[in-house]
């Protein structure tokens, strides 16, 4: 399900004017698609709660990534990565500690 990262980010980025869709590029993005569909192999015991974890856990990474070029390109605000990730980084760290405590379990220290 991780290969999907280039495609989700590819299609935000559409979405945020920051790229645009060429033939070659709608080529390139079938190809990865033709690609990861050959080496996925399925699991017997699939968990809807777990894609459900993995689905968001994508598209907020993606979100990252692009709101990263978007704030590095921008002519308005003149960040570098290091300021960037000194910006954005508190941030994720609630987000993830949000899921923590509402995902936590004490068997977790056992």
């Amino acid at each position: 399900m991780k290969e999907a990262n280039v495609i989700i980010t590819f299609g935000l980025s559409l979405l945020a004017g920051l790229q645009v869709l060429t033939r070659v590029r709608a080529a390139v993005v079938m190809w990865v698609v033709a690609g990861s569909t050959m080496a996925v192999s399925g699991d017997l015991h699939f968990v809807w709660l777990g894609f459900f974890f993995q689905l968001m856990s994508q598209f907020a990474e993606c979100a990252r990534a692009v709101l990263g070029e978007s704030v590095l390109s921008s002519n308005r605000i003149k960040f570098d990565p290091l300021s960037y990730t000194l910006f954005v980084a508190p941030a994720c760290l609630c987000v993830l500690l949000f899921g923590l405590i509402l995902t936590w379990d004490p068997n977790i220290l056992v």
